[in-house]
């Protein structure tokens, strides 16, 4: 067995307990609904998540260093209004792209600044963010969509690879794969860990923690515009309300794949994308079952919930099975 090979499974056995889970559900799905297990299906579950997916590669980052990101729905919103705009204007896509990009590294340098040189919590500042790019979004489209793209740009997010698999699916593998890489096998990568889970270490170190910082919060920038761009692309429209609770999917996905929200560095992208399959997974066999909308916003909720909760308990001392044993040993 090769040393890459090895590296590979040891990941994957890391997830064993979320894979369970996902061939489980997908098993009762095919069950209560013929229509599951069809390739088209399947294909639409990853289609359907490919855009916090893809956001989640940068929220994962973020994760990694210890910080959030609330702010990456209106950096989608922004970014892709821009985007869509330029593009009616008469620029050439491929140049309206780079802009849209731009505003994504932009919001990300800002956040990276007020988190790691001015000290705002990432929590607050992210927030703010979020609010000023929402609103900046709302002033310029005035509440009214964007639509009407040529169809080269179309193709980017719409159109269909050989064997005809939607260039969403395609982006999606491609990134998660390639990042995945980048975080196990680069140093930058494992920088990014262990700014997270051990910052004075890495301070003693000569590693500067800011610079670190302020980078990832770029990326995820990148991501959610990246993200944005092919949203549009695949809709050919630019809702006025568009990515509504993109960074609460994008962080769900994170957590339930083993990322931690409460303490940084532990987290890897093979558990974030499994963890978008699995909401992929409820918000499809919802569909297929025809529950309301309502519900599932519901259902949504819970999961979030319980993500959280886990990881919370997860990471707590006070919770430890070790504690609990000796606290019933000390009773008895």
């Amino acid at each position: 067995m090769s040393h890459a090979f090895r590296n590979f499974y040891n990941r994957l056995r890391e997830q064993m307990v979320l894979l369970t889970i996902i061939v489980l559900f997908a098993a009762i799905m095919s069950v209560a609904s013929p229509f599951f297990l069809r390739l088209s299906n399947l294909v639409n579950i990853v289609q359907y998540v490919s855009v916090y997916g893809i956001t989640a590669i940068g929220m994962t980052m973020v994760i990694l260093t210890g910080g959030i990101n609330l702010s990456v729905g209106g950096t989608l919103a922004l970014s892709a209004w821009v985007c869509a705009f330029s593009i009616l204007q008469g620029i050439p896509w491929p140049i309206a792209c780079a802009a849209c990009l731009a505003i994504g590294a932009g919001v990300g340098f800002v956040n990276g600044v007020a988190v790691s040189k001015i000290g705002i919590p990432p929590l607050i500042a992210t927030l703010a963010l979020e609010q000023i790019t929402r609103g900046l979004q709302l002033v310029f489209s005035k509440g009214k969509p964007l639509y009407g793209f040529p169809e080269s740009f179309l193709e980017f997010g719409a159109g269909r690879a050989l064997g005809g698999i939607p260039m969403p699916v395609i982006w999606t593998l491609l990134l998660f794969l390639v990042f995945s890489w980048f975080l196990a096998r680069t140093a930058f990568g494992r920088t990014i860990y262990a700014v997270g889970g051990n910052p004075t270490a890495t301070r003693i170190a000569g590693i500067n923690n800011s610079k670190t910082i302020i980078i990832v919060y770029i990326m995820a920038g990148l991501f959610a515009s990246f993200a944005g761009i092919i949203l549009i692309s695949r809709m050919d429209s630019a809702p006025a309300a568009i990515a509504q609770g993109l960074d609460m999917q994008a962080i769900t996905a994170c957590v339930i794949g083993g990322a931690s929200v409460t303490c940084g560095g532990k987290g890897r992208l093979i558990g974030t994308f499994l963890g978008i399959i699995m909401m992929g997974l409820i918000q499809n066999s919802l569909d297929l079952l025809n529950v309301s909308a309502y519900y599932q916003m519901f259902v949504q909720g819970v999961v979030i919930f319980i993500a959280v909760s886990v990881d919370a308990l997860r990471n707590s001392d006070s919770v430890s099975v070790s504690r609990l044993i000796s606290l019933f040993k000390t009773k008895a």
